[in-house]
């Protein structure tokens, strides 16, 4: 990902919290993702996933998906002179395609991951 300015590659943090595995990505000033796992059936299933696309403090956009829900809720700035904490969100909710949980042993490269599929 390259935007203005300089650029540097995501930093990655892994961790266990409340029997929830997360991968999460931190890009700085532009944003993050988060993919969060739950163990289940040998194995652990994506059950969540959540990001923000960001122009340094300034958040233009947030995703979430609830897997488990079948939900995901878009959030769009429509601020666009927004300083940071003066943003105003639009919100978008959908119904996932499908109810099929991926699994972590499915996923061979994270970079290639689409959820659109969903």
């Amino acid at each position: 990902m390259r935007k203005e300015g300089v650029y540097y590659a995501p930093e990655l943090d892994v961790y266990a919290e409340k029997g929830k595995l997360y991968i999460h990505y931190a890009h700085g000033r532009y944003g993050y993702w988060t993919y969060t796992f739950r163990y289940g059936s040998s194995d652990f299933d994506l059950i969540g996933y959540d990001d923000s696309s960001n122009t340094g403090p300034r958040v233009n956009s947030t995703t979430s998906i609830n897997f488990l829900t079948g939900k995901q809720l878009d959030k769009t700035n429509v601020n666009e002179e927004a300083e940071s904490g003066d943003e105003v969100f639009k919100d978008s909710w959908k119904k996932l395609k499908t109810r099929k949980l991926l699994t972590l042993s499915e996923i061979k490269d994270f970079d290639e991951l689409d959820l659109s599929a969903y």
